[in-house]
């Protein structure tokens, strides 16, 4: 493997803390079925956000889905 491939595997754990309200909403997405862990809804969160702030590749990966559902 390459260096690279490398930095996309790699994997940094980071902790936070959340307030009642935002634990509990978290619960919900995942009692509900819409997500299946916390982790899965925090990183979909991150994603969109990547999104709107148009970084990369989480921007271009969007464009190219939007695009596709256009054809």
């Amino acid at each position: 493997m390459g260096d690279m491939s490398m930095d996309k595997v790699a994997k940094r754990r980071f902790s936070l803390t959340l307030t009642k309200v935002y634990v509990e909403a978290l619960d919900q997405l995942v009692e509900e079925g819409i997500y299946l862990e916390h982790q899965v809804a925090i990183r979909g969160a991150l994603r969109r956000l990547f999104r709107y702030h148009k970084i990369e590749p989480f921007y271009s990966e969007f464009v190219e889905e939007v695009e596709k559902l256009q054809e």
